[in-house]
């Protein structure tokens, strides 16, 4: 299972927070707070953070932020947690962190909830606390660490009037349904936004970002794989006589696709860059998952295949071979005719005058042929493996518990120890066969899961 992935949207807050270890009483005395709130205050210097609202609890510091960079929010935290353990534990002559793992945090719609949040922060202490951002948001109070959100310098255009109006605001009554959606956000770190706001989100990054009902996900089938093709048709020279085909350079036939197969000589190729697993499925056969449940994370802007190979599954666009039902063994060529790389003024001619095929068309069923061979090679590899017992279910998931987000499902790997339990004579069988090959190309190969959430982090920044 994967760590809870990081969003950064520019110009937009988010809510944090920083919870002490097992219940670790973070401040014992006020010099505990001047501490932290004198660490915060240069660390406020040094990083392109700008922070809105914040409290020192005895149990944790929570904060509503605004970060300039993608990485700036975890250098912070980094950097005050590191500084503040180090003064702690020197003082209560301790060792080990005083914080509960990886902070928690949630981006933020600014326009609907960002004055929600700052009350529900700053509502946790009470008005005498002087180390909360409440002196500076209602009462003028000097505070180095705030930077007054834009938002927030809108209520009105004089301090005093804005003060006024958050005064109000601040002191109205709790809407207890709004600040238990607050919370949830938070600690299921969830996006804090309307369904349209997450939508655009999740567009961006190409991957779900809201939360699912719980329960078994049902499992991605082979149909609901195979996008690629709109309307197939069969291949006919007199009707497609006059048609003309392009060079493949815009992929964006793939872009909902979240595994393409993989044949067996090109495992290594395509591993190198993303995670190749066995389906689920009866069909059992190779595959790279390339999507998190949202886009083809392996294209670009411009649907560009983002790496320097491209799985032959894909180059065979917009061609494709079936079976005939009266004779199985004779292959007939499909085409997908709603295709933008097929056109009757651009391109190379699929048929010559007399009806004969192209050197283009005759290049194109040579792959399809060789593709299809090498196909059924790789399927029967697949089998053999899957059938000697040593393969188990696996899903990319982020969260725990209630929090689990199942984003892609569907698929198994090997199990190690039950490779390395088989006898010495089938290991050996392998080896010369070349499949302990594959199965070491797979299984360095799942490495690159955490490649799939990076590329899905840089994408929406």
């Amino acid at each position: 299972m994967a760590r809870k992935v990081r969003i950064f949207v520019e110009n937009t807050s988010q809510h944090i927070i920083l919870k002490s270890l097992n219940g670790v009483t973070l401040f014992q005395d006020e010099e505990d707070y001047l501490t932290f709130k004198h660490i915060l205050e240069e660390l406020n210097k040094t990083h392109s953070i700008k922070i809105h609202s914040y409290v020192m609890t005895l149990q944790y510091f929570e904060f509503l932020a605004t970060p300039k960079h993608p990485d700036t929010l975890s250098k912070f935290i980094q950097s005050l947690g590191r500084k503040y353990v180090g003064y702690f534990n020197k003082k209560y002559e301790r060792v080990g962190t005083i914080w509960e793992g990886r902070y928690k945090s949630s981006i933020v719609q600014d326009e609907l909830f960002l004055l929600d949040i700052m009350k529900y922060i700053e509502k946790k202490a009470d008005e005498k606390h002087a180390f909360s951002s409440l002196g500076k948001n209602l009462y003028a109070k000097a505070d180095t660490i705030v930077s007054e959100h834009e938002m927030y310098q809108k209520l009105a255009y004089s301090e005093n009037h804005r003060l006024q109006y958050y005064s109000r605001f601040f002191n109205s009554k709790i809407d207890d349904t709004k600040n238990k959606f607050l919370q949830d956000c938070l600690e299921k770190q969830l996006v804090t936004g309307s369904k349209e706001f997450i939508k655009n989100l999740e567009e961006l990054v190409g991957m779900p970002l809201s939360s699912k009902n719980r329960g078994r996900p049902k499992k991605q089938t082979k149909n609901k794989r195979k996008k690629m093709y709109k309307n197939l048709v069969v291949l006919d020279k007199k009707k497609h006589i006059d048609f003309k085909v392009s060079k493949l350079e815009n992929l964006s036939f793939a872009k909902q696709t979240a595994f393409v197969p993989v044949i067996a000589n090109e495992i290594g190729l395509i591993a190198a860059d993303f995670p190749v697993v066995f389906t689920a499925d009866e069909d059992i056969s190779l595959v790279a998952i390339i999507s998190l449940g949202g886009d083809c994370l392996a294209l670009d802007a411009q649907n560009k295949w983002t790496t320097s190979y491209v799985p032959s599954h894909l180059r065979k666009y917009p061609f494709s071979l079936a079976n005939t039902k009266d004779k199985p063994e004779q292959k007939i060529v499909l085409i997908d005719e709603d295709s933008s790389l097929f056109s009757k003024s651009k391109g190379k001619q699929l048929f010559k005058k007399n009806g004969e095929q192209s050197e283009v068309l005759i290049s194109a069923v040579d792959f399809l042929t060789t593709h299809e061979n090498q196909m059924i090679i790789s399927k029967d590899l697949a089998k053999l493996i899957s059938d000697s017992g040593i393969l188990e279910d696996r899903e990319i998931s982020i969260g725990e518990g209630d929090e689990k987000k199942v984003l892609i499902n569907g698929f198994k790997v090997i199990n190690k120890e039950k490779l390395n339990a088989l006898s010495d004579d089938i290991l050996a069988n392998w080896v010369r066969r070349g499949i302990i090959g594959i199965i070491d190309a797979h299984t360095k190969s799942l490495q690159n899961i955490q490649h799939l959430f990076n590329i899905a982090h840089k994408r929406q920044s």
